[in-house]
């Protein structure tokens, strides 16, 4: 199983690899929190220089955002030449690109385009549903094979996954694609009304992000109809998991993403 480390900062890049054999970079949630093309350069010629796999992390975009990528993907491949690069994208208009203009890289489907359910709720109803219902939870979308075979007219080879607190039972072999899975952190939601983005006037999530509280600031979100708090930074949402679903070879994944940090 290999092993990858998840660091969204220059200033927590592991200076030994230790047991991670690749490096995630980027940024998954929001345009404003991508990196600037020289730190996604310097990131993966770190990344080279110490034997690690390079992923890029990319959000969902508006035109701006696209274009802001669009830079980056050029001055990366112009570093790398393209090749061992992998790219998760979770917007369909960001694979369009990588599709057309940068071939050389491999993209992968992200968290936010893997369908899964991962309300925190969940776990509370799995005991009252029959055994079809569970099933239901237990599985993405990702796995139905006309989406499958869609994805892989684009190069698709890779989901990325969560663990959800009701567990993970899906069949990625038979999509033919492999996955990653990300600990602890799991991906329940995203927002463009950002709170860390709201200056008192405007949501600057809007524009173009200059506050950027959600680098200094965590918040935790408690609800009575379940024991999981939900941990909000900027304007995304996750639980806490920490366990690991069972059988994951079994599953079709491959690695695992540690997130030594909420995203």
């Amino acid at each position: 199983m290999e092993k990858a480390l998840y660091t969204t900062s220059l200033k927590n890049f592991p200076k030994d690899a230790g047991t991670y054999r690749r490096v995630y970079f980027g940024a998954e949630f929001c345009q404003w929190r991508v990196p600037t093309p020289a730190s996604v350069v310097k990131a993966y010629t770190r990344a080279r220089d110490a034997g690690l796999g390079f992923t890029l992390m990319t959000p969902w975009v508006t035109g701006k955002g696209l274009a802001g990528l669009v830079r980056i993907f050029s001055a990366l491949a112009e570093a790398s030449d393209g090749y061992g690069v992998e790219v998760v994208v979770n917007d369909f208009g960001v694979l369009s690109v990588l599709s057309v203009r940068y071939t050389n890289f491999e993209p992968v489907i992200g968290r936010l385009l893997a369908r899964q359910k991962r309300c925190p709720r969940i776990p509370g109803i799995m005991g009252s549903l029959p055994d079809a219902g569970r099933d239901v939870y237990l599985h993405a979308g990702i796995e139905d094979k006309v989406t499958a075979k869609y994805l892989r007219g684009f190069g698709i080879k890779r989901a990325e996954l969560d663990s959800p607190l009701q567990g993970v039972g899906v069949d990625l072999k038979a999509a033919k694609l492999r996955g990653s899975i990300y600990t602890p952190y799991a991906y329940v939601t995203v927002t463009r009304h950002c709170p860390a983005s709201f200056d008192g006037n405007t949501w600057q999530a809007f524009t173009g992000c200059k506050l950027k509280g959600c680098l200094d600031n965590v918040i935790t979100l408690e609800n009575p109809a379940h024991e999981n708090p939900l941990v909000m930074r900027g304007n995304a949402q996750f639980v806490h998991n920490p366990e690991m679903p069972r059988g994951l070879s079994g599953m079709g994944i491959d690695r695992v993403v540690v997130m030594e940090d909420v995203p």
